[in-house]
This record gives C-alpha cells, sequence and structure tokens, in this order.
C-alpha cells in the first residue's frame, strides 16, 4: 500500500465517514486492504523490502569461469553444466537464462564452433 491510497482510505473514513465497505468498494480494493489502512497511525514508510538472494548465487563463480573460457556458451548450455556440477543446481533453465542476462549479454557474437567442455 503507497501513501496516496493510505490517505485517501483515511479522509474517507474520517471526513466523509464511510464503512470500510463502502471505501473498498469506492477504491476497488479488498476490505482487508482498507481495514489494515485504518489500522495504521502512520503512513506507510517507503522502504523498499531487501532483495531475495537468488538460487543461482552459489554458481555465479562457476557461471562466471565458464563464460570466461568461453564466452559463446548460451544459457542452455551453462544450465546444463552446473547441473552437472557435483552439488547440481536444482532451479530452472529459465531463472538461469534471466539471471545470467547481464553476463551473456557481454558475450561477443561468434560464429565459431562451440568449444567442447
Amino acid at each position: 500500500m503507497n501513501v496516496s491510497i493510505w490517505a485517501e482510505i483515511r479522509r474517507l473514513a474520517e471526513v466523509e465517514k464511510l464503512s470500510q465497505r463502502a471505501i473498498a468498494q469506492r477504491m476497488k480494493c479488498c476490505q482487508r486492504t482498507v481495514a489494515q489502512a485504518l489500522r495504521m497511525q502512520h503512513p506507510p514508510d517507503r522502504r523498499r523490502n531487501t532483495p531475495r538472494p537468488s538460487g543461482l548465487d552459489p554458481w555465479k563463480t562457476k557461471i562466471g569461469e565458464l563464460l570466461e573460457r568461453s564466452p559463446e556458451l548460451s544459457a542452455s548450455r551453462i544450465y546444463e553444466e552446473i547441473k552437472r556440477s557435483p552439488d547440481g543446481y536444482r532451479g530452472g533453465i529459465t531463472a538461469c537464462a534471466t539471471s545470467n542476462s547481464a553476463f551473456l549479454s557481454a558475450r561477443p557474437n561468434s560464429t565459431e564452433p562451440l568449444p567442447t567442455l
């Protein structure tokens, strides 16, 4: 919930004396959101939640090494390599591809055949 929604809910309740149900209908939000806003004495802070660590964090060094040796590796090939490692990556290929997009976008475009690892 952001500050403007909190303020509007509080205004509708205190100034216009609307019920929680009426506020929810007018604001097109859940009644629980209205109840939560009315319980809050102060506006919500603008702090962001800390990002969760990636499931790929333990393999970042391995991925960096693979790309340093063979910068033309695809995300699917990197996925196969870290999945085959002794402790074995258990996540999906989509997470691997999106997480490594920064690594992969920096690689050169080459038409040379892929090296055998």
